[in-house]
């Protein structure tokens, strides 16, 4: 059985964390034997670490663009632990508007579509991760070979509790690998061993075989 890494547990490394500002380039191609890529999404990513009276915190800005239009999410995270705290998504060309509030193991959540408003919380056993602070996640965990755990993610797009699994499965001198698997992907990380920056991702869809990688672009 392997542990549960859970918002409310120290066995994370976060002191890497500074401010920074990123461009992914996602690069998709189908899982007919084409090995024609096309770009499928494009993402901005600024991430500030801030102290305050309430201690060192993280938020993380995403602004993207798809075939679907526009979209944005802002998360807010303590930076010893990446508790959650608050979470906005946004689709704009969909007009679906989401507001979280973490607490532990509570998740209190607002859903705006258009003129329809709908409030509820969910509950769980243990304190959850917010699914978009994955890349986060994968920078923070204990490198060493063989390292597994699993991770209880709240899915903003299902509203609903994910126990997703992360592995430490190589190691070289300038990189380690991650192996992070849930229902609907399994994605390989590449992580620069001496900054924790992600170097490379690449993605494989469990029912559409489909495939996708991110090239990453710093902001200076």
């Amino acid at each position: 059985m392997y542990p549960v890494v859970s918002a409310d547990t120290r066995a994370l490394v976060t002191d890497h964390f500074t401010s920074d500002a990123h461009v992914e380039r996602t690069l998709s191609r189908a899982a007919t034997g084409d090995t024609t890529e096309h770009e499928s999404l494009v993402t901005r990513i600024d991430e500030v670490a801030a102290n305050s009276a309430g201690g060192s915190t993280i938020l993380r800005v995403t602004t993207g663009h798809y075939s679907g239009g526009d979209y944005y999410d802002s998360l807010f995270v303590h930076r010893v632990d990446l508790r959650p705290v608050r979470e906005h998504l946004a689709y704009l060309q969909r007009k679906i508007d989401k507001r979280f509030d973490y607490d532990g193991g509570t998740v209190h959540q607002t859903n705006a579509s258009g003129d329809s408003v709908n409030t509820f919380d969910r509950r769980y056993d243990v304190p959850v991760f917010a699914f978009s602070e994955i890349e986060l996640l994968v920078r923070s965990l204990p490198y060493r070979l063989g390292y597994t755990a699993i991770l209880p993610l709240y899915s903003e797009g299902d509203d609903a509790i994910e126990m997703d699994s992360v592995a430490v499965v190589d190691a070289r001198p300038d990189r380690w690998t991650i192996r992070f698997a849930d229902p609907a992907i399994v994605a390989t990380y590449g992580i620069d061993a001496a900054t924790r920056r992600i170097v490379s991702y690449d993605v494989t869809g469990r029912k559409t075989h489909g495939k996708a990688r991110k090239i990453y672009q710093a902001i200076r």
